[in-house]
Order: structure tokens, then sequence, then C-alpha cells
């Protein structure tokens, strides 16, 4: 009989593992719920399919929030809107009723302006941006080509190619261009 350190774990319980991780955060929690070993758990981190286990289960987490986020999503547009529309709810404290009462100019330049703001957001999600990295690199990559352009123009007329070193000068008012005169030259 095989010892059970060394047993073969179906996928399924590797799933069951490593979604445990992910609500736990820790090996021994996850033994204790699942009865993998928490050594065999800390070396299946190392292994490559325990990251794609995690994304996979982070986005099909990710796409069940977001289904239950639209759906809370369409039914607060749809308050917002029937109160757009007739107005919010107050009782009448004359006739003891309830009745609608339009919104304020107020409240529906707030709500309006929160809408725009979100609608904005949306339409620039992070995935759709350029990435300043990668401009970077690009714009590194054209200065290196416009060097090397230069360079062999340069060349090409048979001038010097480079810029002379300077020597850096040790006194100070050599750096600013000052020199002592003695009060005989002054």
């Amino acid at each position: 009989m095989a010892h059970k350190y060394l047993e073969k774990w179906p996928e399924a319980k590797h799933v069951e593992v490593v979604a445990s991780y992910l609500v736990l955060g820790k090996a021994t929690l996850v033994e204790a719920v699942t009865g993998v070993p928490a050594g065999t758990i800390r070396q299946w981190k190392t292994q490559p399919w325990w990251q794609e286990l995690v994304d996979q289960i982070q986005t099909e987490e990710d796409q069940e929030l977001d289904t239950k986020l639209s759906s809370r999503i369409n039914k607060v547009l749809a308050l917002v809107e029937d109160r757009l529309e007739n107005g919010d709810w107050i009782l009448d404290s004359k006739t003891g009723t309830i009745i609608r009462k339009p919104v304020s100019l107020k409240d529906s330049w707030k709500t309006g302006k929160e809408m725009i703001d979100v609608r904005q957001m949306m339409r620039d999600r992070p995935k759709d941006r350029v990435d300043k990295e990668a401009v970077s690199d690009i714009l590194k990559n054209l200065a290196v080509e416009f060097a090397s352009m230069a360079r062999k123009r340069v060349k090409n007329a048979g001038l010097q190619v480079g810029i002379p070193e300077l020597s850096e000068p040790t006194d100070p008012k050599e750096a600013t261009g000052e020199t002592e005169q003695s009060p005989a030259n002054a």
C-alpha cells in the first residue's frame, strides 16, 4: 500500500485544495479541511499548474461577481429612472397619504453627474489603456534607432562621431567662470 503522502491525488482534489487555500490562506488550515497534508500543499504551490488553477478560479469568481453586480446595477438604474421620472415617495402630512414629489434639481444634477462619471470610468478601462512601460520601451527603441541613423549620417559626411570629453574643473570658481584677479590687475 502506498503511503498517503505519495498517493496520486485526483484533479478534483487539486481544485478543492487551491480553492480552499484561496479562502483560508494557510496550508495547515487547508489540510484540516481537505485532508491533503500541508507539506504536499506547500509542494503543490511551487508547481506551474497551481497558478493556472488560481487564475482559473479567480476568473470564474470574477465572472460570477460581475453577473451579480450587473443584476443589482440594473435594479438601481431602474429605481433611479423611476425616481427621476415620477419623483420621490413622501408622506403628505395634511392628507395622510403617500404621494410623489418631483426630485430636486440638486439631486437630479448629482445623480446625472455621477452616472456620467461612472460611464466615463467604464469607457477608460485599465485594460484598454496603453501600458506606460510599453510606451517607454517604444520610445527608448526609437531613440536608439534615431541615434544610430544620426551616427551613420555623420559618419557618411566624414565628421567625428560623438561628443568630445570635457574635463571637469576642480575649482568651483572655474566651474562658474569666475577667476581671482590680483589687486594689481583690477
